[in-house]
């Protein structure tokens, strides 16, 4: 018995290999035949049909690749893609009329600055224009945020708890994305792009330098021009930290800095010079991030993307799901120096139970001295006559599940209150002013009635990666 059992533990990674095998057979063959398909000319019902059958075929992969034992081998072989099946095969079911294949489509890449942190991320520094026709790509332009005009209103009407919050700020390009519900800032994006230049796009398409620097893993170093060598390794450093410095009076050389990194990285891209195994495992680490977000005018392929973190939805649907949002006040570029770590528990697990949010936030910056004036900004109006070099100042949105609410909320420090309350998308928020100099920490707990089902969190995606522990004693 003993030894008909080592046979059959030997004989399973094989059995499960020739039916991952069949899989993938059968998905190639409807992949070829979806893919041809695309310089073709086939109405928009068809072509959805074979998506559809393609992301099927997907899918069961992906229930294979869950085994644990074949998700062992996969993961030894790197092409472990699980963290993101729904967004692969979401993607996938919408990769139609994403590809432009019954029209040309054109979509925004939007480059956050997590330097400076904004709902979804950080602000718009800079963009790119593309367009996809039948599966092929090209760049139409390039350019920075200084390129771009804002307005003094918002060009789209937006839901009363929005403007609440908000305000008329997100009229500025920099603002567009103030709100962690991407769609929003997506859809202000794409109005203000018409306003100033008459061309309505087909959607948005938002990344940061994190994200970029893992593409740069499959397509290794670009050389600039200049002679600057830009690496995966360096890249975040080099936008976000040393540029301040080495443009430090010439603003628009420095925003141009990055228009140059990511011309050349596009052109790396368009010319197929990467590693296809390497982009694909640097996407599923910049989607599982959430360093990746898609919005698409088109409703069907919207309502798909909004079900997966592509989507970068603030859920309606979220039972459970807590989240922290860092919102920068004082227009500096500090936040690359700040550090997270949340801790989410369960009190109790009754209808009256609660679940705290443990906020601990540190400015890890050792000291201002020597940094960039334009680094160090303080634009807020109430700043402290006693202004530390380096000291920064932001507000901390803590987002209880959707119908659920704020029972309690204390602070460690003496600095203001423990915050005031808002509503965004049917979910409490408590709204924290912050203002640390260097070195200085700051604790915020929050206790939120508990919603349904297990605890869930989703994290902003800034420099630092936050560091977040769930104790779910009820899930």
């Amino acid at each position: 018995m003993k030894r008909r059992l080592i046979r059959i533990l030997i004989a399973l990674p094989i059995v499960y290999a020739v039916l991952l095998g069949a899989q993938l057979g059968l998905t190639a063959l409807h992949a070829k035949s979806y893919f041809s398909s695309l310089s073709g000319e086939y109405d928009r019902t068809t072509l959805d049909n074979q998506s559809n059958q393609v992301a099927t075929d997907v899918d069961r992969i992906f229930t294979l690749l869950s085994v644990p034992v074949v998700k062992q081998f996969a993961s030894a072989a790197g092409v472990d893609f699980t963290p993101i099946r729904d967004e692969a095969v979401a993607t996938i079911k919408a990769s139609s009329w994403i590809a432009g294949a019954d029209a040309p489509k054109r979509y925004m890449i939007a480059f956050q600055n997590s330097a400076e942190a904004r709902g979804t991320g950080g602000i718009l520094g800079a963009f790119a224009i593309v367009e996809l026709n039948k599966g092929s790509l090209s760049v139409v332009r390039t350019g920075s945020n200084a390129l771009l005009k804002s307005l003094d209103t918002l060009p789209i009407a937006m839901p009363k708890d929005f403007e609440r919050i908000y305000g008329d700020d997100p009229a500025i390009w920099q603002n567009s994305n103030i709100s962690p519900h991407y769609p929003y800032g997506a859809k202000i994006w794409l109005a203000l792009w018409e306003k100033q230049f008459g061309e309505k796009l087909n959607g948005v398409i938002a990344v940061d330098p994190s994200a970029l620097s893992y593409v740069l893993k499959s397509t290794g170093p670009i050389k600039l021009d200049t002679g600057e060598i830009i690496t995966s390794d360096n890249l975040v450093s080099e936008t976000l930290q040393k540029t301040y410095k080495r443009y430090e009076f010439d603003n628009l050389a420095r925003k141009d800095f990055l228009v140059r990194i990511i011309n050349k990285s596009a052109a790396k891209l368009v010319t197929g010079q990467y590693s296809k195994l390497g982009l694909v495992q640097s996407l599923v680490r910049g989607i599982a991030e959430n360093r990746i977000l898609f919005y698409s005018t088109d409703i069907e392929v919207q309502r798909v993307l909004e079900e997966t973190r592509l989507g970068g939805s603030l859920s309606l649907t979220g039972k459970n799901e807590f989240r922290v949002v860092i919102i920068n006040t004082d227009a500096s570029k500090l936040d690359y120096y700040l550090a997270r770590r949340t801790r989410v528990n369960s009190i109790a697990c009754n209808k009256n139970g609660g679940v705290q949010v443990e906020l601990l936030l540190r400015n890890t910056l050792k000291t201002g001295v020597g940094l960039p004036s334009y680094v160090l900004t303080r634009a807020d109006k109430t700043r402290p006559h006693a202004l530390v070099s380096g000291q920064h100042r932001f507000l901390a949105f803590i987002y209880g599940p959707p119908g659920s609410s704020l029972l309690s909320a204390r602070r460690s420090s003496a600095f203001g209150s423990a915050g005031g309350l808002g509503e965004e998308r049917d979910r409490p928020v408590l709204v924290v002013d912050i203002d640390l100099a260097p070195q200085q920490s700051e604790k915020i707990t929050a206790v939120f009635s508990r919603g349904t089902g297990r605890i869930t969190y989703h994290s902003q995606p800034l420099v630092r990666v936050e560091k977040v522990a769930i104790d779910d004693k009820c899930g």
